[in-house]
């Protein structure tokens, strides 16, 4: 039965064969966190859908659901996202012969970008940095463990991936200096980055804190309501929690750990850290890649040339002839 073009079954009706859908789409992938981003939208969409009671699932309901997520204030890069996932999940349901062609090409009408130009990313002032770890308070465990990890995102540029992966081993030393090495970023490149002093003092008020810790043990881990630690380590969206309610608590708005990232690339670079050195900082295998991340532009009020102090000796014109110069 065409659970789409048929028009006759309940959301109730369609719910369960598009979860089979969800798997089916989810395990063909190979990196674990776009499993993760995939298997969380396609729910998303799925509890709105079963909730709403649509009769069909199509192209108008997508674009109701799209609306609906822009309504409650998402990131557009979060709907175009969704919308990507969606035309997956779509794509496997006609290969499957679930739903007809025209109900397929409906949907790959649908567009939702990110206009051209337009910043929706969010970073911190340094002092807003200071006051995010200065203000948090003292009270608890949990209140130790989580300036450690509002620090090294801010201070080292870590996503929040890589600093749920982070052991204990990998706290080393260079040129004379604590690093945290053998990084595993996105393609699975590897990186070693600085730990600034400031940032340091709080992750070593977290080791110090964390009796449980032993070789090979992961860094960060969950903590009970009681203050003693969980059974597992801190998950991608453990970390999410903390740095937006910690910012919402102490600055008011709510910070996600990508920001803080790109607070770090922001404030280094703004501090005269090299292009390349923030690059690799990042971990970003391309330099433009870097300069998209940062939102550098051709600044034309102050040209490279501009810079250029050369003094010249100016003739006037022969025989009345005129330089126009183009507006």
């Amino acid at each position: 039965m065409d659970i789409i073009t048929s028009n006759m079954e309940t959301a109730s009706e369609t719910a369960p064969a598009l979860r089979e859908m969800v798997n089916s789409v989810t395990n063909r992938l190979q990196n674990q966190n776009s499993r993760q981003s995939y298997r969380s939208a396609l729910e998303k969409f799925l509890a709105w859908y079963s909730a709403a009671g649509h009769a069909a699932l199509d192209a108008a309901a997508v674009r109701e659901y799209l609306l609906y997520l822009e309504n409650s204030g998402k990131a557009r890069g979060t709907i175009a996202t969704t919308l990507s996932v969606l035309r997956q999940l779509f794509k496997d349901l006609r290969r499957l012969g679930t739903i007809n062609e025209k109900t397929y090409q409906d949907l790959l009408e649908i567009r939702f970008r990110r206009p051209r130009g337009q910043r929706l990313h969010t970073w911190l002032t340094l002092a807003e940095v200071q006051e995010l770890l200065q203000d948090l308070p003292r009270d608890r465990i949990h209140d130790v463990r989580d300036r450690a990890i509002l620090a090294l995102l801010a201070g080292c540029g870590l996503r929040r991936f890589e600093l749920c992966g982070l052991r204990l081993e990998q706290l080393q030393e260079a040129q004379g200096r604590p690093v945290i090495a053998d990084i595993h970023g996105k393609g699975d490149r590897q990186r070693t980055v600085a730990v600034p002093a400031w940032a340091g003092k709080c992750l070593e008020g977290w080791l110090a804190a964390s009796t449980e810790l032993r070789p090979g043990a992961f860094i960060f881990f969950s903590i009970r309501r009681n203050g003693t630690p969980g059974s597992a380590r801190i998950t991608p969206q453990g970390v999410r929690d903390i740095v937006a309610r910690r910012s919402r608590d102490i600055l008011g708005k709510q910070v996600l750990p990508h920001d803080l990232r790109r607070t770090y690339a922001q404030l280094a670079y703004k501090a005269g850290a090299d292009l390349r050195q923030v690059q690799l900082s990042l971990g970003h295998s391309s330099i433009r890649t870097t300069e998209i991340y940062l939102g550098l532009d051709q600044d034309f009020a102050n040209a490279p040339g501009d810079l250029l102090e050369i003094s010249l000796v100016t003739h006037p014109l022969q025989h009345g002839a005129r330089v126009h110069l183009i507006a």
